[in-house]
């Protein structure tokens, strides 16, 4: 039998329970928010070790603003009136699998959302560097699956899967709805130009 330990360390900055546990829904609606796939347990500390942890060797400290999602946290937060989660295409349920014992993401790896702490210029810590900049750095240095990209002082979210699509999409919020709405988007050297010529 598949046994984890949530507390056992993901990559070199990160365990576990820092990309299941960093959002408060879970705790707040009392869910156990755990994998029950040992896949998904192998995806996220690939995303901690390819991904987060370079960020932080580059950047610093990191905020993790959503980690991992279990069927039953998608199926609260999809009763929100605007959820802003898309289960089946945003890869935060990994290798889970829904009530039919079916893929819930066709697209596996793991996905987080993040933004990075600005603690080097005396600010105060809850402030973010550019996210602009940062999404720029990962297109030209790191390989992952999809970015989105959602402006300067917005998390970022990044995913680490198999199809590793080099992807960026830009997105923006309808001041009025509240609603994302894609911009522009590109994968490789198309996705370094989209991300260079952001101005939000």
């Amino acid at each position: 039998m598949f046994t984890y330990n949530i507390n056992g360390k993901a990559s070199r900055h990160f365990t576990y329970a820092d990309l299941i546990n960093c959002g408060n829904t879970a705790q707040l609606h009392q869910i156990e928010n755990l994998p029950k796939q040992p896949e998904t347990w192998r995806a996220l500390s690939a995303l901690a070790t390819r991904i987060l942890d370079p960020i932080v060797d580059q950047f610093g400290p990191i905020n993790l603003t959503y980690g991992f999602c279990s069927p039953e946290l998608a199926r609260l937060i999809a009763k929100n009136p605007n959820p802003h989660i898309a289960p089946k295409l945003d890869q935060h349920c990994a290798h889970e699998l829904n009530i039919k014992q079916a893929i819930i993401c066709s697209r596996l790896g793991a996905a987080c959302d993040f933004t990075v702490l600005n603690k080097l210029d005396g600010t105060p810590n809850n402030t973010t560097v550019d996210m602009q900049q940062v999404a720029l750095w990962i297109c030209q240095n790191l390989s992952f699956d999809r970015l989105y990209y959602y402006g300067k002082h917005r998390p970022l979210h990044i995913s680490f899967g198999p199809q590793q699509n080099q992807f960026l999409q830009t997105m923006k919020t309808n001041p009025d709805t509240g609603h994302r709405v894609p911009s522009k988007k590109g994968r490789g050297l198309t996705a370094i130009s989209v991300i260079e010529q952001v101005d939000y």
